[in-house]
């Protein structure tokens, strides 16, 4: 009977130990393997007078990048965001002015007239990427091309070129 009594207690023993070890990684575990908290958004810096404009025209907009060029001797700010699903990247003076606009478009919706002069002039050419281009009060189509032709070509929505100029 002792032996018995010593046999159901061992056991118990094991058991706990074995439970103990099962259980004891889990509440150990490193912070590192934890599931990682999101990467705070980057600080923008951008100017007031930007932001202003940029939050107007674009109040749902996420900022993705705000970037700083000097173009022509003027300090210009690069805003690339996403609206929905419309991406879109402007560019404004350090004043808030508004210089040119990008949206990306999918490839059906180019007008027929703009595919019409690129098989044209390119007719081996791929479009990777189509945008409206906003810039001094007119609308083009910006299309970047794989297999023929230049990287990236420029035509109005009538079909007409403007870069490279025919």
């Amino acid at each position: 009977m002792v032996h018995t009594r010593l046999f159901a207690i061992g056991i118990v023993a094991l058991a706990g130990c074995t439970v103990g070890v099962a259980a004891g990684p889990a509440q150990t575990k490193p912070p590192a393997q934890a599931a990682k908290a999101p990467k705070a958004a980057p600080k923008l810096s951008w100017p007031a007078p930007v932001e202003a404009a940029f939050k107007k025209a674009y109040p749902n907009a996420t900022v993705k990048v705000v970037s700083k060029e000097t173009e022509n001797g003027k300090v210009q700010y690069e805003v690339e965001s996403m609206d929905g699903s419309q991406a879109r990247d402007l560019i404004y003076l350090a004043d808030g002015t508004l210089v040119l606009y990008e949206e990306l478009v999918p490839q059906a919706d180019v007008p027929a007239p703009v595919m019409t002069a690129l098989k044209a002039k390119y007719p081996k050419a791929t479009i990777t990427r189509a945008e409206k281009l906003f810039q001094n009060g007119t609308m083009n189509y910006e299309l970047v091309l794989k297999g023929q032709g230049p990287a990236e070509v420029v035509l109005t929505p009538a079909g007409k070129w403007v870069s490279p100029a025919k």
